[in-house]
């Protein structure tokens, strides 16, 4: 179906609405199967001929919640809803709004609109309480911390008339719809967007931005929303953990600031710390070796350049190596207080061998 005036139209696609929460310090996702039963299904990440493309370490359990109707622009849409658990403690809320034989400007309007809609974080945050509530005891040290991700990705799978990548992006200006804009953007700026683009076939292709991404897929495979999601959920754990090691930091030093200088009676106190100081660094280590090792390409190159955009885009190398920094500088601590214990030891054996010495030569003046 064409508009009269032979504008293009979407004759099937939808518009996926992320949010992203770290709610824990880990989830047992064989806790989560185990409630969920026959409702629960392992993450597969599938590209025919590419079957081992991917490899994960542990993959998430993604369910289905309850949808329901909502109004836009005054016409009823149907939401379907889904949720994913990641290993590290991280939870998505996934917005489905499925489309047919809609004009591309309307398309845009409704991208627009969704944009702009205060009720879509509260939808999501009512949603995330449900899910907290149904994972349970599966949650190791739940704690929601106030950071969260959001991403949109604009998944067409048919047009009208039909149309390669190409065609589409010469007759209809993506940077509109992309950058939530009404007016005509400059050449510059729709030129700076065709940087992240990426095909595979003439009659597919991914267009990716920091707050979402344009893909065209006639198979309807999910495999490259579902890249994309993994990716922001790598850039929120980083975040927050990046967060967590400024915090241990700041803790540290007033710790140190309140024991006052280490002395001979304050090893004790000061063992204390410096065990708890490599408590932090092997923790922190941890679970950043495990994010950054969740998710391995194998084979697939198409995937692996899109995953590698999305991680430089949201900078998650610059985010591992801030955190990288930090946690040298905490190991570089823990020397520098296990050195001074060592030290104080030393100094204290010295002062308990003269003290020996002295009593000896009391108890033989004593005795002579």
């Amino acid at each position: 179906m064409t508009g009269g005036n032979g504008t293009v139209m979407i004759r099937t696609g939808r518009i996926l609405i992320y949010r992203l929460y770290d709610i824990a310090y880990e989830i047992d996702l064989s806790k989560v199967e185990e409630k969920l039963k026959e409702a629960a299904k392992r993450l597969r990440i599938e590209r025919r001929p590419f079957s081992k493309a991917f490899e994960f370490t542990n993959p998430p359990v993604v369910f289905q919640l309850t949808g329901r109707e909502k109004i836009i622009n005054g016409a009823g849409f149907r939401v379907n809803v889904y949720s994913r658990a990641y290993e590290y403690g991280v939870v998505s809320i996934i917005l489905e709004i499925p489309v047919s034989d809609m004009e591309i400007a309307r398309f845009q309007e409704l991208a627009l609109a969704l944009e702009e809609d205060d009720g879509i974080d509260r939808e999501c945050r009512d949603q995330l309480t449900q899910v907290i509530s149904i994972l349970g005891d599966s949650l190791i040290a739940p704690e929601i911390s106030s950071f969260e991700e959001d991403y949109t990705v604009f998944f067409i799978t048919a047009l009208s008339p039909e149309m390669d990548m190409n065609e589409f992006l010469s007759r209809y200006d993506i940077s509109k719809l992309m950058l939530y804009e009404e007016e005509p953007l400059s050449v510059r700026i729709r030129d700076e967007l065709m940087v992240w683009r990426f095909s595979y076939h003439r009659n597919d292709g991914v267009v990716l931005t920091w707050d979402n991404a344009l893909i065209m897929e006639p198979s309807g495979s999910m495999d490259i929303p579902d890249i994309l999601e993994f990716a922001n959920a790598q850039f929120l754990e980083l975040r927050y953990y990046d967060h967590i090691v400024d915090r241990e930091l700041y803790r540290i030093y007033e710790s140190i600031s309140a024991k006052g200088a280490l002395s001979i009676w304050k090893i004790r106190k000061y063992e204390e710390l410096a065990a708890k100081v490599m408590r932090t660094v092997a923790e922190l280590t941890d679970i950043t070796e495990k994010i950054d090792n969740s998710l391995k390409v194998t084979e697939d190159v198409y995937y692996a350049k899109i995953y590698m955009a999305a991680l430089k885009i949201f900078r998650v190398k610059e985010w591992e190596g801030s955190i990288k920094r930090k946690l040298d500088l905490v190991a570089r601590v823990y020397d520098m207080l296990y050195r001074e214990i060592a030290n104080k030891r030393t100094e204290l054996l010295e002062a308990a061998i003269v003290l020996l010495i002295i009593v000896e030569i009391v108890l033989f003046l004593f005795r002579g």
